[in-house]
């Protein structure tokens, strides 16, 4: 790593390496993981156009990031990076309210005890919408394959081969559909992610609001989208805060067969009416469960 860095301040209840593992993104470009460094690095593409590559680390009552370039750090960089990295770790959540919540319950002292809680994301809206419909009816073996194959379409790293910041909507937009469909090779999801840009690089979408909406607002708006249901408005929310609605897919279905219904698939209302007792927790809970399944 180079000098050129800053320090981010943490609370004693965040956890720099279970928030990374708490998500898939972190097998989904631009994001790489170096599980032996305990380093999270992301092609970053600044304001001003640069794509630049940042790496992230835990450090003592804080998160140190580097860029791993020889850009210039300026302030006004700074500050943008900063909020970047902020914005993928969830760094402002207080969940001190949520470990309050769950010592009522007995079997889930684990949660405030290994810090667990904050979920990776990216430092976009439009590239969490992306990378969920792209995990729609679809392996997950799928979803990092045609994640790899959109990010290609981002604007290049001046210096590291095969690094690419993910493509902006109005990237995506000046393209030709049937040159982006074949580019990405999504199925049906190509024409909703294509559409999705469009209306984003006209303003027809403003994103920025969309942050600012409560859980119900916001719930409602992606499910307006083309291509997002219930599991995909329901991941959104609870990836931005959110977390009083069930994003159910077979992740869910396989992890609470085997953790709270004795290996028997259970039916979307049972899984709804086992996590209802969570209140407004309940779409974390059961996505803690779910990563905890997995090992993680």
């Amino acid at each position: 790593m180079s000098d050129i860095g800053f320090i981010i301040p943490t609370a004693p209840q965040f956890d720099f390496q279970r928030t990374v593992l708490s998500h898939g993104w972190l097998m989904l470009p631009p994001f790489t993981w170096d599980g032996e460094e305990g380093a999270l690095a992301y092609a970053y593409e600044s304001a001003a156009g640069n794509v630049l590559r940042l790496q992230i680390c835990g450090a003592p009552d804080g998160v140190q990031a580097h860029l791993s370039d020889s850009a210039p750090m300026t302030e006004s960089l700074e500050a943008e990076l900063r909020r970047a990295v902020r914005t993928m770790l969830n760094i402002d959540w207080d969940l001190s309210p949520f470990y309050a919540a769950m010592r009522a319950h007995q079997s889930y002292e684990w949660l405030e005890e290994e810090r667990r809680g904050r979920i990776l994301i990216a430092p976009s809206l439009w590239e969490d919408l992306a990378k969920v419909l792209l995990t729609t009816n679809c392996s997950w073996s799928q979803t990092v394959n045609m994640c790899r194959q959109l990010c290609l379409l981002g604007a290049p790293h001046p210096n590291i081969k095969d690094c690419h910041a993910f493509p902006s909507p109005g990237r995506i937009a000046a393209m030709d559909f049937d040159q982006f469909a074949e580019s990405v090779r999504a199925g049906y999801r190509s024409a909703y992610l294509y559409e999705l840009a469009g209306k984003i690089a006209k303003g027809e979408i403003d994103l920025g609001a969309w942050l600012r909406l409560d859980s119900a607002a916001l719930f409602k708006a992606v499910k307006s989208l083309k291509g997002f249901g219930d599991y995909a408005a329901g991941t959104i929310a609870r990836m931005y805060g959110h977390f009083d609605h069930i994003a159910i897919d077979t992740a869910c279905h396989t992890m609470f067969a085997e953790r709270h219904n004795g290996g028997v698939k259970g039916s979307v209302d049972d899984i709804k009416t086992h996590y209802e007792r969570f209140g407004p927790w309940r779409g974390l809970v059961m996505w803690m469960d779910i990563m905890r399944h997995h090992g993680e």
